[in-house]
């Protein structure tokens, strides 16, 4: 006998035999059972997930001469063996897609009017129902709603959102529930002991469950198309990637945990391996962001996960925040780039961007050296000069022409006095520098220590600077926003380089910082800012003060005043 592909061989032929649907099969067993028989049904639900299995089922048993007492046909009678052979006159399968004139259904309700040539019912399944067109619907209106008592419909959908809703009150409604992971791998599992294929690990077989999507015929067909490819019926890790085009789940690991150890460059090698071996991008994604779901999700049972030992260790010492910032920035990163102009340069920097996430947040994902960093985080002072005329650009505001005032020259800082100077960097590395107050420790931190600085200035203090003859102490807020920052340091070596820092810089032999995570409900009570949000409130109220002295400036005015118009933008730059 000729190959028959697993779809075929292993579709349900009694009630008990459908998987995952019991909410129909059960409903359709007591309706038999009990002689409470509808004239008209509508299956709906994804492919391959049950709809025409059960329809067949359904009026197979309606057919059969010797029904078993739990409404399944016994699969011997004449009935029932008609039925099989697909020479039954009483049972009748319609393509909706191929048959969706209004000639076409006129025909079938002619056709309704004979009787049976045996036994009680006569049973018509028209599948994709939803492709009959709306005059071919009028046209089976009237014969749905009051059919001959020997006639049962079964219409099966994919679509029944397509349906007229003359047509839907007309019957009776099953919606099929698409299969989930666990069902299809003891799907799986069962036919694969049946033909005795051997799977490499069961997580080949979860793979091959969710490249099903839900449907059992479209995971089967996938299973043919892996056993193909295979030899003696061995699926193996290669086997499944070659045949279906997938990741390695050992390649998808080894990339998640170079993004998380934080190694850049493998996470760029990995990937290049991956699409050398002809692996999509979307697979590749999809894949990764499978796994720290798996990881996310397990995070307290790791056993369950690929993990290596060295990414179990990791992951211990994480905290789930992080895995939540990973997961929902890789996710948010990916989508755009798949749609961009060179998704497989862009995906490799996003890899990269997120294996230095911890430098990145931090503010120092540049490489640039600690004179370099020092020159830019104490800029030279810039000496103030008055407003000139001549550095106003007016141009009048007409049909063509806007006004912009395009560039106007206002600094800021103050001029040092003839007997001030700065001090050098040079000075900063050679002397011991101290101090009394907390603003100028914050200055000599973010000279020494700018990453851990870049941390401090997502919270702020809270009270004033403790300090006795041998100790100095000082309390530190975060709000929720902020609560990655916060982790960072008191999860890592923060916090001591802090107070190293301080003890020096202070001059004392003991030195406390401590850090607290504010809710939103004492954040708001307090009127908490973080610095940032200082610093950025007052850069916001300097650029709109700026702004208001130049709308107000006299050489403005007479602008306005000469050319009848308004400004109505002004742009400053800092």
């Amino acid at each position: 006998m000729a190959y028959q592909v697993l779809s075929r061989k292993y579709r349900p032929k009694q009630f008990q035999e459908v998987v995952g649907q019991e909410h129909v099969t059960r409903s359709f067993q007591n309706a038999i059972a009990k002689d409470r028989l509808g004239h008209a049904y509508i299956l709906t639900g994804t492919r391959g997930i049950g709809k025409t299995s059960v329809a067949r089922i359904f009026a197979k048993s309606l057919r059969c001469q010797e029904r078993l007492d739990d409404g399944n046909p016994c699969n011997n009678c004449e009935g029932c063996r008609e039925f099989e052979n697909g020479s039954s006159m009483n049972v009748l399968e319609i393509d909706g897609a191929s048959n969706n004139s209004v000639d076409d259904v006129r025909e079938l309700v002619n056709n309704v009017q004979t009787l049976p040539t045996f036994g009680k019912y006569k049973v018509y399944i028209i599948d994709e129902v939803h492709m009959l067109s709306t005059s071919a619907f009028n046209a089976l209106l009237k014969t749905l709603e009051e059919p001959p008592e020997h006639t049962v419909f079964l219409l099966a959908t994919t679509e029944p959102h397509k349906l007229l809703d003359t047509v839907l009150s007309r019957c009776i409604r099953f919606d099929f529930r698409n299969a989930s992971v666990e069902t299809l791998v003891m799907h799986i599992k069962k036919i694969a002991e049946i033909e005795n294929i051997k799977f490499e690990s069961d997580d080949l077989i979860t793979i091959l469950a969710q490249q099903g999507s839900g449907s059992f015929r479209d995971t089967l067909s996938l299973m043919d198309q892996v056993l193909s490819f295979s030899d003696d019926q061995v699926v193996t890790e290669d086997v499944i990637s070659v045949a279906l085009g997938l990741a390695k789940v050992s390649a998808i690991r080894d990339l998640g945990e170079a993004i998380l150890l934080g190694d850049a460059q493998r996470s760029a090698q990995i990937l290049s391996e991956m699409l050398y071996e002809n692996v999509s991008l979307s697979n590749i994604t999809t894949s990764l962001l499978a796994f720290y779901y798996s990881v996310i999700e397990n995070v307290d049972t790791l056993e369950k996960t690929t993990l290596t030992v060295q990414g179990k260790a990791f992951v211990n010492g994480a905290t789930i925040d992080e895995l939540f910032w990973l997961f929902e920035s890789l996710s948010r990163d990916l989508s755009w780039a798949l749609e961009g102009i060179s998704p497989e340069k862009t995906i490799s920097i996003i890899f990269q961007k997120h294996a230095r996430r911890s430098e990145i947040l931090k503010g120092t994902g540049l490489a640039v050296s600690e004179t370099a960093k020092k020159k830019e985080l104490t800029p030279e002072p810039v000496k103030e000069e008055p407003i000139k005329e001549e550095q106003i650009k007016v141009e009048p505001v007409i049909e063509e022409t806007q006004a912009v005032v395009e560039e106007v020259n206002t600094p800021e800082t103050a001029p040092l006095s003839e007997t001030e100077s700065e001090p050098t960097a040079e000075v900063v590395e050679k002397e011991t520098v101290t101090g009394s107050d907390w603003p100028s420790f914050e200055e000599h931190l973010k000279v020494e220590l700018p990453a851990i600085f870049a941390e401090l200035e997502q919270g702020n203090i809270i009270g004033e600077l403790e300090r006795s003859e041998d100790a100095v102490y000082i309390k530190y807020g975060f709000t929720e926003n902020s609560k990655l920052f916060y982790d960072h340091l008191i999860t890592g070596e923060g916090m001591q380089k802090i107070e190293a820092l301080m003890k020096s810089f202070f001059q004392v032999e003991r030195a406390e910082l401590s850090i607290t995570l504010l809710n939103d409900e004492e954040a708001q009570k307090d009127n908490f800012l973080s610095k940032s949000e200082i610093w950025e409130k007052e850069r916001l109220e300097g650029i709109a003060k700026r702004e208001e002295d130049l709308r107000t400036h006299p050489v403005i005015k007479e602008a306005e005043k000469l050319f009848g118009k308004t400004i109505d933008k002004i742009k400053v730059e800092e």
